[in-house]
């Protein structure tokens, strides 16, 4: 135990470990991920649901949708985006590599009428064979990727979009990086909680890299169990972010200061692009 919170309490390489699948695909914790989506007021694993119908108004003003443009929504969690998207006219593919989160979804098209087609991949692994209108990456989702999995991602979608298509998507900002701090922290759950139904402890370390990236490393310890989820998170700019796009032959076609079309703001803790590829 003292090796394991050692461990904990050491600063990793960036991005040396990863295992960001653990939130969506533990059974115990993607049943509590699912819970936070559902919150209707909660702006934890998706946004509030005041914020998402403000977001898909504008996506579907911006973009035309109404007319049946394709839609491929990665990491659409439960659909909370890709139902109300369909319901706007859109021909919509929602992918997810939560089981929980996608079966939800799936149940929530009413019998017998149609819905936005559910996928459950990783999409970093995804392959299709059609192409779409228009790419959607919502709440952060390029943040918590390596730079590798990122120019991977990024060239696949430029596979996957037709010709004239877009992707959007929103980041978290370096004002929110300066705003935080480094910490250590840690909670005991006697009934079980977040991280297990069982009682444990849940241990925290932020620790803070260069060019606005930081780790939230959470250590769960059970009676019979211990376990390490880390949780990269890289913070732009608008102007780090539109080099990185560039060098993976992108061009941001547009900034805002959310995907609801809010003006963009230099305090915001994020922010929002409109990228094409070059």
């Amino acid at each position: 135990m003292y090796d394991f919170l050692t461990q904990h309490c050491t600063r990793p390489e960036p991005h040396s470990v990863y295992t960001a699948e653990e939130l969506w695909t533990d059974p115990h914790v993607a049943s509590q991920m699912l819970a936070l989506h559902l919150d209707r007021e909660g702006d934890i694993a998706s946004r509030n649901h005041a914020a998402i119908e403000r977001i898909v108004r504008w996506i579907v003003r911006r973009f035309d949708l109404s007319s049946g443009r394709r839609v491929l929504d990665l990491g659409c969690g439960p659909g909370l985006y890709s139902s109300l998207l369909f319901s706007a006219g859109a021909e919509v593919t929602g992918v997810d590599f939560s089981e929980s989160s996608l079966a939800y979804a799936r149940e929530a098209v009413p019998v017998g009428e149609a819905g936005p087609m559910y996928i459950q991949a990783n999409y970093l692994d995804l392959k299709v064979d059609e192409t779409f209108d228009l790419a959607l990456l919502i709440y952060g989702d390029l943040c918590a990727l390596s730079p590798s999995q990122r120019r991977h991602l990024l060239a696949s979608i430029q596979e996957w979009l037709a010709p004239g298509g877009h992707l959007a998507f929103d980041v978290f900002s370096t004002a929110l990086f300066d705003e935080l701090g480094e910490e250590a922290q840690y909670t005991f759950e006697g009934k079980g909680g977040f991280w297990s139904p069982k009682s444990h402890f849940h241990f925290q370390r932020r620790f803070k890299f260069a060019n606005a990236l930081y780790l939230d490393r959470h250590a769960v310890v059970a009676a019979d169990s211990t376990r390490e989820v880390l949780n990269w998170m890289q913070c732009y700019s608008p102007e780090t972010l539109s080099q990185e796009l560039q060098e993976c032959g992108w061009r941001a076609v547009e900034v805002v200061g959310s995907l609801a079309g809010d003006p963009y703001e230099p305090s915001s803790h994020s922010f929002a692009v409109i990228a094409e590829p070059q």
